[in-house]
Order: C-alpha cells, then sequence, then structure tokens
C-alpha cells in the first residue's frame, strides 16, 4: 500500500486518479484473479512463480518498498513513448499502448506486490485488442520495462 502523500497525489491530467481499495482485493489483484488468458500468442505475462495465474516468466524481486516500485514504474510509463495511463490504484496500473505505425492498441495492466517493508515484485500482463499475432512485441516491452526498472532502482537506497 502507498503512504498516505502518495495515495492523495493526483495524476496527469487524461489519466485517472488514484483510488484507495475499500475491500481486501484490490481491483487490480481482482483482474489478475479473473484473468483468462487467449490461446492465441498474442500476449505475455510476468508474474511471481507462485501467483495467481501461471507466468510466462517469473518476476524479479526488487529489493525497494511496494511504493518506489510503483512510483519507479509510473514514471518509467510516462517516459514511453505511445504509453498513456489510463487507470492508477494504490497497487497497480492500466496503461493502454498505442503502436506507431499502425495505432493497434495493446493493454498492460500491472499489480504491483508489497513482500516485505523493503522487498516488492510485480505482475506484469501485456495484451494486444485485436489480432492473433502480436511477432512478440507484448513480450519484448515486458522485458524492456523490467530491464529498465532493475536499472533504475539498483541504485535506489530502500
Amino acid at each position: 500500500m502507498l503512504p498516505p502523500a502518495i495515495m492523495a497525489q493526483t495524476v496527469a491530467p487524461g489519466t485517472a486518479a488514484v483510488h484507495e481499495g475499500a475491500s481486501r482485493t484490490s481491483a487490480m489483484e481482482s483482474f489478475f484473479k479473473n484473468l483468462s488468458r487467449p490461446g492465441s500468442p498474442n500476449h505475455w505475462l510476468v508474474a511471481p512463480a507462485d501467483y495467481a495465474v501461471k507466468p510466462d516468466a517469473v518476476a524479479p524481486v526488487f529489493a525497494v518498498p511496494a511504493a518506489t516500485l510503483h512510483a519507479a514504474l509510473k514514471t518509467l510509463v510516462q517516459q514511453t513513448r505511445g504509453a498513456a495511463i489510463t487507470t492508477e490504484t494504490a497497487d497497480g496500473l492500466h496503461i493502454v499502448f498505442t503502436s506507431a505505425v499502425f495505432s493497434f492498441k495493446d493493454d498492460v495492466r500491472v499489480h504491483v506486490i508489497p513482500l516485505s517493508p523493503q522487498q516488492s515484485t510485480l505482475a506484469l500482463y501485456s495484451a494486444s485488442r485485436v489480432g492473433y499475432w502480436d511477432l512478440g512485441a507484448n513480450r519484448r516491452r515486458i522485458e524492456d520495462w523490467l530491464t529498465r526498472l532493475q536499472n533504475a532502482l539498483s541504485t535506489v537506497k530502500p
């Protein structure tokens, strides 16, 4: 859960406000628990090995609090051409990525998971809205974001 100062912050124009979770299961956690993955190869999931949905790859553990991981991910998304945050919750983001050439839209959902006060991980799911095959775009996007997150957070002191 984010500290109250971060919970109260506003988001960029055109994006949804931060929502405080009223129930034990957040909207983002609920999304992943109810995720039904298609048989097509146009999506990719990275999550903890024991997550509600079997991931394509296991998410790394970051040596930072969940609030720090959340903030770093938000900054990374804001620096990514074609990515727009449509919803931000206390424990995650819903991002719509629009491709430069054909304006195809992909939905990316992120669930930031606290493991301890100084460790966190996440579930990242990127899926194309249309088409059967994405030529690996969703996988590459997630792998790129994870590499960039690890590099950005490697210099952060908890």
